[in-house]
């Protein structure tokens, strides 16, 4: 569908050939293949976006990145913020003055938006705002596998998951589509695996956008209290109602195959199962293609439960789908097995690959014989050494060699940050006793220092933190340190970008998201205002010495701050 077909107001058309290409005007070679994150952004282009907010994390962060290469800033202003927060706040803002916005996050990082996100369901939007969340199953890039379509059910919000690399695009045009008819933030949930594969090059068409509704001031429309809280609710589901109908019979949904064996495929599990199944679906098999998670499509599925003998359901990470499923056959009076995750034929936890599913469906339809063989991981970031003359080197070096003159390992509790330092773990440095979120050592290092001040141990706590980790939340977590008394030392790590997510700038570097010159905030600036009782920064690029500053650090008696300063070898350019 045209997206000029669903509203009256004006039609704009442009050329594809800018969006097809890149920023110099070529095309693309209409043979050549494009990866998932290339269609989720050549869909929201097409359905005429008008601003991109985020925080970088894969595997979110390569849709945001084939955007800015597609686009112009006078066609789509991109902006990395400071963190997820404020991300999701200035889309929404957008939203609400008519500029059709989209919000780029991985999945935890939804998980810092979710308080803002929890309000505006309730008020919903006003012209389309698109929620991309990238999920990690297998954990190959993040601290956990949260399966973010949990956050949906929990904010009853409207989420489609697309099943192949065409169905991204059409994903997130009909996101765009939907939010603006019904008036609220739309989640299109994709997994790394999605973001990754490849398929052939759309085809070529025009870009049909309408004019986004304007801002209207309307008593109580944007505000949220408790006196209206019921009320909004109540409209709220009125809305989910319109988008259950329009999901019963959207074409991210179908079925295919005849036969007894039934498989629920939710999202991009369905093209594993396709390609373990080498394109053609088996008499033995009837397989439900599930693009729109929430709500369910309840007539469609109940349809295809009667149709089967007994169901098995791939999806990624969490049982919602199973459950889900189990639930729709109860309530029709249907007597028949839902395997799944719960159950145990799929692996509960991890990614699935060819080999988990091909095991599952050998359990339940021995006839297929589905070879067990395959890969079953992928390469973790992570483990990856740090770069040749990453300034990371010798600051842990320095930071070694003083716990050592200073009483070696146990005398020191080493609290880390997300980010490249996590290769700080990593032979031969082995640093971190305790890490978990982004932006949480500060905070973290500050509760472990007053608990060493409780027991007497005398141990000296050091935060290691990134300057982007800093920026997102590590800034709160340094006012309350320095409130509460701690006794430690937050040693910033400053090397101009979001290095590990692929060099994205931060609100302290030098450029913007497009590379264009922008002011940069003074992190030591930020750190004396917090009240921390020493400052410093270390130039390494200089050949400052790094070693002085962190003792001095560590024996000081209050909070400390180093920042050491050296560009990313890698990203230098980017930043």
């Amino acid at each position: 569908m045209r997206l000029c077909e669903f509203s009256a107001n004006l039609c704009v058309t442009r050329s594809l050939a800018k969006v097809s290409g890149s920023k110099s005007g070529g095309i693309r070679n209409v043979n050549k293949a494009i990866s998932g994150a290339y269609a989720l952004a050549r869909g929201a282009i097409e359905a005429g976006v008008s601003l991109v907010t985020g925080y970088p994390g894969a595997p979110a962060t390569t849709v945001f990145n084939h955007i800015t290469d597609l686009t112009s800033p006078d066609e789509v202003q991109a902006e990395w913020s400071g963190n997820e927060k404020v991300a999701i706040e200035m889309a929404f803002g957008a939203s609400v003055g008519g500029m059709r916005s989209l919000l780029c996050v991985k999945s935890v990082g939804l998980n810092i938006a979710l308080d803002p996100l929890m309000a505006f369901n309730l008020s919903g939007c006003n012209a389309g705002f698109v929620i991309l969340v990238g999920d990690d199953p297998g954990s190959w890039g993040s601290q956990n596998e949260q399966d973010s379509r949990a956050l949906a059910l929990a904010a009853e919000l409207p989420l489609l998951e697309p099943a192949t690399v065409a169905d991204a695009r059409a994903a997130m045009r009909q996101a765009f589509q939907l939010s603006e008819e019904v008036g609220l933030p739309v989640i299109v949930r994709v997994t790394r695996a999605l973001i990754l594969a490849k398929a052939p090059e759309l085809a070529e068409k025009e870009i049909q956008t309408t004019s986004p509704p304007s801002f209207r001031r309307e008593f109580m429309r944007w505000v949220v209290l408790p006196i209206n809280v019921v009320d909004c609710h109540r409209q709220l589901h009125r809305r989910l109602d319109v988008v259950r109908a329009r999901f019963e019979g959207s074409l991210l949904n179908g079925v295919e195959g005849s036969g007894p064996c039934g498989v629920v495929a939710a999202g991009f599990a369905y093209q594993k199962l396709l390609t373990l199944l080498d394109g053609a679906v088996p008499p033995q098999l009837r397989i439900l293609r599930l693009g729109t998670f929430y709500p369910l499509p309840v007539k469609q599925v109940t349809i295809f439960l009667q149709a089967v003998e007994s169901v098995l359901v791939v999806e990624e990470t969490a049982r919602l789908v199973e459950r889900a499923v189990r639930a729709v056959a109860q309530r029709a009076g249907l007597n028949l097995p839902v395997y799944g995750r719960d159950t145990g034929h799929v692996p509960r936890v991890g990614e699935l690959f060819a080999p988990h599913i091909a095991a599952a469906l050998n359990e339940l339809a021995p006839q297929l014989a589905l070879p067990p063989e395959g890969e079953t991981g992928r390469p973790r970031p992570s483990r990856r050494p740090l770069c040749e003359g990453c300034p990371y080197t010798p600051t842990f070096d320095a930071l070694l060699e003083v716990i050592e003159q200073l009483g070696g390992r146990d005398e020191f509790i080493v609290v880390g940050d997300p980010g490249c330092m996590v290769r700080a773990q990593l032979p031969p440095y082995e640093l971190l006793d305790v890490k978990h979120s982004l932006g949480s050592s500060i905070g973290m290092a500050a509760g472990v220092a007053l608990s060493q001040v409780k027991r007497g141990t005398g141990k000296r706590v050091v935060a290691l933190v990134g300057d982007s980790g800093f920026l997102h939340s590590g800034l709160n977590g340094l006012v309350d340190a320095t409130r509460v008394g701690a006794k430690m030392l937050a040693l910033v790590l400053d090397n101009g970008a979001t290095a590990l997510s692929g060099g994205q700038p931060h609100p302290a570097s030098r450029v913007d998201a497009r590379g264009r010159p922008q002011r940069a905030v003074d992190v030591a600036a930020l750190a004396r205002e917090a009240g921390a009782g020493e400052v410093r920064v270390v130039d390494l690029d200089r050949g400052e010495d790094i070693r002085a500053a962190i003792q001095m650090g560590v024996e000081f008696d209050g909070v400390a701050v180093v920042i050491a300063r050296g560009r990313c070898p890698r990203w230098t350019d980017s930043a």
